[in-house]
């Protein structure tokens, strides 16, 4: 018994040692490995960042016109048209330039409604022809069955030559003949009637199909955008190439294309999450840098919109991840200038700490 224990007291005393963190040569304890604090994911420290873009901060927001077009027999809707005329951003312009234009891929119908109208125009005359030559024959009739009856009475006069039974013979004829005038004058005042009325009808569709052409033309020119008023040329942030729009880009109806600004004055436009809008308060400030920047502006919130949309809508992104989220979009001015930073830029911004 004496020997076991003496033999177990070498192990119990290593035991201890490896437990208290030196080891049997006297070295120090070994450290775990932790990575310095600023190797760590920005993720991971949350930013607290809200994206967005630069808007001008007085200017009238112009955007796509719907991408449809329909006329009497024809419809045609498109998702997206190509962007083929873009005024240079900067631009100053007036009143009803050109700010823009969409590709109008409506052509094909002009042929067809060309093609109607020749028609319609084709069958009216074609109409009118024969309403007319129908008038024309009544009128005929009508000058013969006056000679019948001319003739009836002058048969009438020599009753005192001829015999009873002849002379009342044409007395009949005489009647018969003042009949068919009486009835031939009535037939052409009613086909005089019907002609106008044919007449009438044929001149209304062709106008009413040549309307058509106009409507045409109402259609190719609303894909023309013009300048409501005089202003700068700034163009809209395309969330979805991550830039600004440029000639060439694909459009929807309904999406932003330019801002068309009053003055200079830039605001920061950013979109607050539900949850979070407690951050941001009317008169705090925040923090704003751009994707390409890390410079930081001060700007001071003066509007928060009064309720929540879909962040893909704000963002006029509907490929968003997190596009059905409930965002506030918020305006902010800036302090100072914005140094070389222009319209449309995408921006980050965080509210200060209060």
């Amino acid at each position: 018994m004496r020997r076991e224990i003496n033999l177990l007291l070498p192990v119990l005393f290593a035991a201890l040692l490896l437990g208290s963190g030196s080891d049997l040569s006297g070295a120090a304890p070994a450290t775990a490995s932790v990575p310095p604090e600023d190797s760590l994911a920005p993720d991971s420290l949350a930013p607290d960042l809200f994206t967005g873009f630069l808007v001008p901060a007085n200017a009238t927001e112009i955007y796509a016109p719907e991408t449809n077009f329909r006329v009497r027999g024809w419809n045609s809707n498109w998702g997206q048209v190509s962007l083929i005329e873009l005024a240079p951003d900067g631009k100053e312009v007036k009143e009803g330039d050109v700010v823009a234009r969409l590709e109008f891929i409506g052509r094909d119908a002009l042929d067809w409604i060309n093609r109607r109208i020749q028609e319609t125009e084709a069958n009216g005359s074609q109409a009118k022809v024969t309403a007319s030559q129908t008038l024309d024959a009544l009128l005929m009739e009508s000058r013969r069955r006056a000679l019948e009856l001319q003739q009836a009475g002058l048969d009438v006069q020599r009753e005192k030559a001829i015999s009873k039974r002849q002379a009342e013979l044409f007395r009949i004829r005489q009647k018969i003949a003042e009949f068919e005038v009486q009835a031939v004058t009535e037939r052409i005042a009613t086909k005089r009637k019907a002609t106008d009325a044919e007449n009438t009808y044929q001149n209304m569709l062709i106008k009413s199909v040549r309307s058509d052409l106009d409507r045409y033309k109402f259609y190719q020119k609303r894909f023309e955008v013009l300048a409501p008023h005089p202003g700068i040329v700034r163009h809209a942030f395309n969330s979805k190439a991550g830039r600004k729009i440029q000639k060439g880009d694909g459009i929807s109806a309904g999406q932003r294309i330019l801002s068309l600004a009053k003055d200079g004055v830039l605001a920061a436009k950013f979109f607050v999450p539900e949850h979070r809008l407690t951050e941001v308060t009317i008169g705090g400030e925040v923090l704003v840098t751009t994707t390409a920047s890390a410079e930081e502006h001060n700007a001071t919130v003066t509007k928060i919109d009064f309720f929540p949309q879909e962040l893909s809508f704000l963002a006029e992104n509907p490929n968003l991840p997190n596009g059905q989220e409930k965002a506030f979009a918020v305006t902010a001015e800036f302090k100072s200038g914005t140094g070389d930073i222009s319209a449309g830029a995408e921006i980050r911004a965080k509210a200060k700490p209060r």
